[in-house]
């Protein structure tokens, strides 16, 4: 197992274990002394398990070498899984606003208590911490699904700090506030579950290797020698990596053994980007044509 696959595995396990802690201590607080906004975040709660569960799944089945069906290996399987995440949160957002919406509006009351205060400020210490322990090792390791967790853990901070702005309002008698939190705190679901799906999907779709990084290989490229112009650059994604179709055009009587010398050389050159998972070369005669026949 590599590294990143390793990471992605704990970051899964790190997240199912604290989310869990927290589902607990939310809906039976929740429930018990009736905060919507407390309910809410433990719906968002079982969320977040539901995600750590998909990033460990999804990072199991990411690792997996290539075989004779998947030849590029099973790097997309990571997509899959970051998108069904953002599909969840989008579903799981949209309910819960719902209920807080009538919540604010009926004003309903819940029963005041210190452990109401408690809950969201064990959520907020403890989803910093892997904030900024995910938020890590998804810039180190690169990973889409690693960084979709960190995002949540973030958003998680602002909803539990949202959550204690309601229930500190409902010691006042302005108990609506805690349905508006919980509506915000659905609105904020619905939006990052969107944000997810979307970046999962460009990749789905075969969306191209980031253009800074496509100039800065094509720079590359035309250094090398024997290659007269780059006629065309493609990229197309397999996990976190890109495979790189290269087509570029040499002196029409060089020889193939000359030809594939330069081939080897843009393959090795390009396969040294992190960035990469393969290249593809094809050589075309730079031919040029007598303009007075056109």
């Amino acid at each position: 197992m590599n590294e990143n696959k390793k990471e992605v595995k704990k970051v899964g396990i790190i997240g199912i274990i604290a989310n869990l802690l927290l589902l607990i201590l939310k809906f039976i607080g929740g429930m018990f002394f009736g905060s919507q906004g407390l309910i809410a975040d433990a719906v968002n709660s079982f969320g977040d398990i539901f995600s750590s569960a998909v990033t460990l799944i999804g990072g199991k089945i990411a690792e997996k070498p290539e075989d004779t069906d998947h030849e590029f290996g099973h790097g997309k399987a990571e997509y899959v899984a970051t998108f069904l995440i953002g599909i969840f949160m989008i579903v799981v957002g949209a309910d819960t606003l719902y209920s807080s919406v009538i919540s604010a509006i009926q004003n309903k009351r819940f029963e005041l208590s210190y452990v109401l205060v408690c809950v969201p400020l064990i959520t907020i210490f403890i989803k910093t911490l892997l904030y900024i322990y995910t938020k890590h090792v998804g810039k180190k390791k690169s990973s889409i699904l690693i960084e979709a967790n960190a995002d949540d853990h973030r958003n998680d901070v602002f909803l539990s700090t949202g959550v204690l702005i309601g229930i500190v309002f409902g010691y006042s008698g302005y108990y609506f506030v805690d349905g508006i939190i919980g509506a915000i705190i659905s609105l904020i679901i619905v939006v990052t579950g969107i944000k997810i799906a979307i970046k999962a999907y460009d990749i789905l779709i075969d969306k191209c290797i980031d253009a800074n990084i496509s100039n800065e290989l094509i720079q590359q490229i035309m250094k090398l020698e024997g290659v007269n112009h780059i006629d065309e650059v493609k990229s197309k994604p397999t996990g976190d990596k890109h495979i790189l179709i290269v087509k570029i055009s040499v002196e029409p009587n060089m020889t193939v053994l000359e030809s594939h010398k330069i081939a080897g050389k843009i393959r090795y050159e390009m396969n040294k980007n992190e960035k990469i998972y393969d290249t593809i070369v094809h050589i075309n005669p730079d031919i040029k044509e007598d303009k007075e026949e056109k």
